[in-house]
């Protein structure tokens, strides 16, 4: 049996902001999930045509490749707070600013084929970082963004923040 079986985070394990995420996901082993999604995801972000990759819904919005970044920075963020907490960093983790992340990268200057590379190999980490936790480490508790997380919450968050980002670009991106 997985430590990951049956360990859905309660809303007390995570920040409110995070609730609406963490509820997309559905409740199952959030290794399969996150492996499935991988897949997924990996497809799904290699078939977006050139012309649409470039493609702002509105005025002020991403790009698709610049929420495809944004998809795999947040992930390592979100990873590397797992990998704190569950290390027992004792240090408050700061906040990470996503507007400024994305202002300050060159997402829009690479292929949709870089992109999705990239975001396998952060999955690749990411999974493995979760699926080789014990039961204790799960457990731990961390400060980032002055909110407390637990290190379960954290793969629930990316699972579900991924979900809603790929949600928008179907329906609004192409």
């Amino acid at each position: 049996m997985s430590v990951w079986d049956n360990e859905y985070p309660s809303s007390s394990e995570y920040a409110h902001y995070y609730a609406g995420y963490v509820a997309n996901v559905p409740k199952a082993n959030i290794i399969e999930t996150l492996k499935e999604q991988m897949h997924d995801t990996y497809t799904f972000i290699n078939s977006i045509p050139g012309d649409k990759a470039y493609h702002s819904y509105e005025k002020g919005k991403w790009t698709i490749k610049q929420i495809i970044g944004h998809l795999i920075e947040t992930e390592r963020v979100f990873s590397y707070r797992a990998l704190a907490f569950s290390r027992r960093d004792p240090n408050p983790l700061p906040p990470m600013e996503q507007d400024d992340y994305v202002k300050y990268s060159n997402y829009n200057s690479r292929t949709i084929s870089n992109l999705a590379n990239e975001y396998l190999a952060v999955r690749i980490a990411t999974t493995h970082l979760f699926q080789n936790m014990t039961k204790e480490m799960v457990s731990l508790k961390g400060i980032a963004s002055n909110a407390e997380f637990t290190v379960r919450s954290l793969p629930f968050i990316i699972a579900g923040h991924e979900l809603h980002h790929m949600q928008v670009i179907r329906e609004k991106y192409l």
